[in-house]
């Protein structure tokens, strides 16, 4: 238990303050955005790369 909490920690720290993005595709074979904000805590779904790149440039200007 305490070497996961420690795991958990260490994951934060090298994580940083970046925002993550990934990506899924569903059964049909639609591609779907994901990405979130640790700064913020929030999380954002996207159905295209167009879209989820608006997201991230406008975080910045926030």
């Amino acid at each position: 238990m305490i070497k996961n909490i420690w795991r958990q920690i260490g994951k934060r720290l090298v994580q940083g303050n970046e925002p993550r993005v990934w990506q899924k595709r569903d059964r049909f074979g639609q591609t779907y955005w994901y990405g979130y904000d640790p700064v913020t805590g929030s999380s954002v779904c996207r159905s295209s790369e167009a879209e989820m790149r608006i997201w991230l440039e406008e975080r910045y200007y926030r």
